[in-house]
């Protein structure tokens, strides 16, 4: 018993070892082949990785620019509504009104019941603004550029009212387009009579 013993562990030694030496030799390394397809799988995964980080970065600029553009647009409107609201009237005669290059004269009654005028104009791409005639600043940051602003006086019973139509465009190497900006305030002075 002891013999057969030894010949069944001398026989599944043989076969270990029979299998450790075809092992050795078949694990080595990598073939040509799967090298190749493993370097083009990665390729392929850090292609898609750069295009997906470019795309983001461009939907950013774009929102960005977007962004920039609306809150140009609402800063001026802004101002406009708040001195359109608070004139008396508007001066027709000083005032380009219907063009696109349009100029509006507001005239505004102070607390001490004297008169100012308050004049929106677009000069150089830019909204101006103008207080008695002394510039006091731009109302679109430089970065914009305005291309259209006009006013429209529309005038019911003793009710004066002005349409604004402005276009705002982010500087040239932006690739958004011109947006259109509309507002329609309502002069409290002419109904508040």
């Amino acid at each position: 018993m002891v013999v057969a013993w030894s010949n069944e562990f001398s026989l599944v030694s043989v076969i270990y070892h029979k299998l450790m030496i075809q092992r050795r030799y078949t694990t080595r390394g990598f073939t040509l082949a799967e090298m190749l397809v493993s370097v083009g799988l990665v390729s392929l995964l850090l292609l898609v990785t750069i295009e997906a980080s470019l795309s983001v970065g461009e939907i950013h600029r774009r929102s960005r620019a977007y962004l920039d553009v609306n809150s140009s647009a609402v800063n001026a409107f802004s101002r406009f509504s708040r001195d359109i609201r608070r004139a008396e009237t508007v001066n027709a005669v000083e005032s380009t009104l219907g063009a696109s290059n349009g100029r509006l004269v507001l005239n505004l009654r102070n607390p001490d019941y004297s008169y100012s005028t308050q004049t929106f104009s677009l000069a150089s791409g830019t909204v101006q603004s103008f207080y008695n005639g002394v510039y006091t600043g731009d109302l679109t940051p430089r970065s914009m550029d305005v291309s259209n602003l006009t006013f429209r006086r529309f005038i019911t019973g003793s009710t004066t009212a002005i349409r604004i139509e402005m276009t705002v465009s982010p500087d040239a190497s932006s690739s958004v387009p011109a947006l259109n900006f509309y507002g329609t305030y309502v002069l409290r002075g002419s109904y508040a009579k």
